[in-house]
């Protein structure tokens, strides 16, 4: 055997034996350093949440960030995602429950329709000091006798990073629209589907306020200009003119000051709406009964509820008439029902 064969065996050799050693040492470090953990936990997502979870689509939302889950959905009908360190990151999806709506419905302000075939909104205000929070609603129709429908709500902490970036926006809906419907796939609802959502709107805040000319979503068309001139509604706060859970306008006088706010609730926010409703008039307390309006919805829209809000006389709350009652205004809550009712594919708007 000549000299360069012998080298080359006793190359080959010692390459192999240092290929398994290193391997034998990478797999010991990938263990002790707790890699293993982190695939396994990762791994785990595949099947999370009875296999309903859009696992790919947390993965880019928390990019990077090694995750663990509750695996499956739990009695009280959420489940958890969450980071495998002791970092803050999580997500919390609810499933079929609508006792947490009112988490959703008390914001300070109005939530953005989801749009893109949806109806559905997000939640995240940009003047928040907690810009790695955010949540999210979806509300699909199983079928079309009203009341069938199925409710999912997503809450996400990034942990880092913040939702003021658009491209976490999107993840965060895209998490919530997947999971929603393999959801609804695996429990019998035939639910029809929209697209994906992108370009995800934020909060509008009480700030966020434009020229009554300028309306184009929710408060469009409530009133001709010479109405709102008589009664001095100057600005409006309003939102996409898409199907959500939840829809508003406020009309409001110099600098966004509040004059009337107009709302329409469907699903589990309209039953909450409703139980308000009847404890208002059980106290009879002054303000926007005599001018509640419902209508019957397909689907998850349940009986809707579209209500006035007005400003009272705040020396004597108690005696005061709302300022709805002027002959101008009244058409207004009429108008705001009929239009989001059509949205949703309701029946007309009738008296509370």
């Amino acid at each position: 055997m000549s000299d360069v064969r012998w080298w080359r065996r006793r190359w080959v050799r010692r390459t192999a034996t240092w290929t398994v050693t290193a391997a034998v040492l990478a797999g010991g470090l990938f263990w002790v350093s707790g890699g293993y953990d982190s695939w396994r936990d990762d791994r785990a997502l595949d099947s999370a949440c009875g296999g309903d979870l859009a696992a790919g689509a947390v993965r880019e939302l928390f990019d990077g960030i090694s995750l663990t889950s509750s695996g499956r959905w739990t009695d009280r009908g959420h489940c958890t995602v969450s980071a495998s360190d002791d970092t803050d990151a999580g997500l919390v999806l609810w499933s079929g429950r609508t006792e947490h709506m009112t988490n959703l419905e008390n914001s300070g302000g109005f939530d953005a329709p989801l749009g893109h075939g949806w109806t559905g909104s997000f939640r995240f205000n940009p003047d928040s000091e907690d810009t790695d929070e955010a949540g999210a609603v979806l509300v699909l129709s199983c079928g079309k006798e009203s009341g069938d429908g199925q409710l999912m709500t997503a809450e996400a902490d990034l942990g880092r990073g913040g939702f003021d970036d658009p491209v976490a926006r999107e993840r965060l809906v895209a998490v919530l629209t997947e999971t929603a419907s393999a959801y609804a796939r695996r429990t019998g609802c035939e639910a029809s589907v929209g697209g994906r959502v992108k370009e995800v709107g934020v909060s509008t805040t009480r700030a966020d306020y434009k020229p009554v000319t300028a309306a184009t979503g929710s408060c469009a068309g409530l009133l001709d200009g010479k109405t709102a001139a008589r009664w001095g509604v100057r600005t409006v706060q309003e939102i996409a003119g898409e199907p959500a859970p939840v829809e508003n306008c406020v009309l409001g006088g110099l600098r966004g000051a509040f004059l009337y706010g107009f709302t329409a609730s469907y699903g589990p926010s309209a039953r909450y709406a409703h139980m308000r409703l009847d404890e208002r008039r059980d106290s009879r307390r002054p303000g926007t009964s005599a001018y509640a309006l419902a209508a019957g919805c397909p689907g998850a829209g349940g009986t809707a509820l579209f209500e006035v809000e007005t400003l009272l006389d705040e020396d004597d709350p108690e005696l005061a008439a709302p300022i709805v009652d002027h002959k101008g205004l009244r058409a207004a809550p009429q108008r705001f029902a009929e239009r989001s009712a059509e949205r949703h594919g309701c029946e007309a708007p009738r008296p509370a």
